[in-house]
Parts: C-alpha cells; sequence; structure tokens
C-alpha cells in the first residue's frame, strides 16, 4: 500500500465518522424539546455516579450508552453522542448545573420512573464489578434530588 492510499482510506474513513456524527447529531435535533432535555438531564446524572469516584471506565461508559439505547429508543451512535456530550459538560458545569439536570428529572418522575432511574444508576455504578462508597454517595445524593424513597 502506498502513502497515498493509506491516506485516502484514512480520510475515507474520518468522512464516514463525520457523517455519522453529522446524523445522529441531526436525528437528536428532531427530538422535542421535552425529550431533549429529559435524555440530557438523564445522562447527566448517569455520568454523575460514574465519575463519583473520579474514574471513567470503559464498562461505565457502555453501560450509560445501553441505558440510552434500551429506555430512550436512541440508536447507538445517538447514545454514544450522548454519553460524550454529558461527560463533556460534567467537566465544565457546576453543582448548580447538577442540581438543575436533577430538577428537570424530578418534574417528570412517577414511582415507576423513580425506581428505574435508581437502578439505572445502580447499574452504572456496579458497570465495574464493584460499587464505592463515593459511588453510593452520589447515588443518595442524587436519588434525595429526585425525591425519591430512601428505600430504593
Amino acid at each position: 500500500m502506498t502513502a497515498t492510499s493509506h491516506t485516502t482510506n484514512s480520510e475515507s474513513e474520518t468522512s464516514d465518522i463525520t457523517s455519522e456524527i453529522r446524523r445522529a447529531l441531526s436525528r437528536l435535533e428532531t427530538l422535542n424539546r421535552e425529550t431533549a432535555d429529559y435524555l440530557k438531564a438523564l445522562a447527566f446524572i448517569l455520568h454523575r455516579v460514574a465519575m463519583a469516584d473520579n474514574e471513567l471506565c470503559a464498562q461505565e461508559i457502555d453501560r450509560m450508552e445501553q441505558i440510552l439505547v434500551d429506555h430512550a429508543s436512541l440508536s447507538r451512535s445517538q447514545a454514544i453522542l450522548a454519553v460524550e456530550i454529558a461527560r463533556h459538560c460534567g467537566q465544565i458545569t457546576d453543582c448548580g448545573c447538577s442540581y438543575e439536570a436533577s430538577r428537570k428529572l424530578r418534574e417528570r418522575l412517577g414511582e415507576d420512573d423513580g425506581r428505574r432511574i435508581h437502578n439505572f444508576l445502580e447499574s452504572v455504578a456496579a458497570a465495574d464489578g464493584q460499587i464505592l462508597r463515593s459511588e453510593r454517595a452520589q447515588i443518595r445524593q442524587i436519588s434525595s434530588e429526585l425525591g425519591l424513597p430512601s428505600q430504593f
């Protein structure tokens, strides 16, 4: 393989990835505002739990993406993008934004939804095979913000 063909393949792969990102963004932009806000808040609180131990492992990322695929009916590429957006927002926001995400979710939750969200939080925390004290504390904090019963 020549340098030119390698460059062409590399450019083609980059173009394919770029196209897929743009398609996923376009599909996310077609969501109604309420659904988009819900998904953003859900991805954000899942990220909060994943980062409670100051580490984000591949298993936690995969679990967050799978929750969005299964629960929110997003495509895999949309879920990947939503988790990446939540990761970057989590890196640059303050606690006020964290509470805002929880408040938006709280406004929409019924009792069954609350149990499901709590299970999602636990699932992300356990994705790497263990739930640390810091992750349990973050789950309790988020559950409190969401107004969930303590017996979940």
